[in-house]
């Protein structure tokens, strides 16, 4: 009898509210988990958008996301609140290597039409500066991530803002947005 595993990279992303003032604190602890590949300090509710990936060998790979989020997470202090965000299904843009010039990630929630997904899904990842999708549970669809070049006469947040002001809030099917531009991030 054959001894098979099916090993399956699972890209997840956290949303973590930290008490005020231990943000910076936080975001270090983030560095030393071997799960994170990207850790970016955002504003709004949230303070922490928190890009997790594993390799994993069983049945359900959201397991392993499970006890990151509650044995090192929660357990650690400082954190008030978590959105832990596990995509049903992912379509990403190869990497072409290291970009030319400098870029600033951006994070687009955006709410559709029911049923309408996954061909927003194919709509999104057509345009240029979306370098992945990922379909969720919950109030939001769809995650868009976004890649754009940082320029000093057009900065990361405008361009962002014109993105998906005149792009991605008209393409059939999306009903509102919830977009995130890092004012610092981390990638592994």
């Amino acid at each position: 009898m054959l001894n098979c595993e099916l090993v399956v990279d699972l890209k997840s992303f956290l949303l973590v509210k930290t008490k005020p003032g231990m943000e910076r604190e936080i975001l270090d602890r983030f560095k030393a988990l071997p799960e994170v590949r990207e850790i970016h300090l955002i504003t709004g509710k949230f303070d922490l958008l928190v890009a997790l990936e594993s390799e994993e060998t069983e049945i359900d790979p959201r397991q392993r996301v499970a006890e990151v989020v509650m044995d090192k997470v929660r357990k650690a202090g400082g954190v008030i609140d978590t959105r832990t965000i596990i995509p049903i299904d992912a379509e990403v843009r190869p990497s072409m290597g290291p970009p030319e010039r400098p870029t600033q990630k951006g994070f687009v929630f955006v709410m559709s039409e029911a049923g309408k997904e996954k061909d927003l899904m194919s709509k999104l990842l057509a345009l240029p500066e979306v370098s992945g999708v990922y379909l969720l549970f919950g109030k939001a669809d769809v995650l868009a991530e976004l890649e754009v070049e940082k320029s000093f006469v057009n900065p990361p947040p405008k361009r962002i803002a014109t993105l998906v002001e005149t792009k991605i809030a008209k393409l059939g099917a999306v009903h509102d947005t919830d977009t995130y531009v890092p004012l610092e991030s981390i990638v592994k």
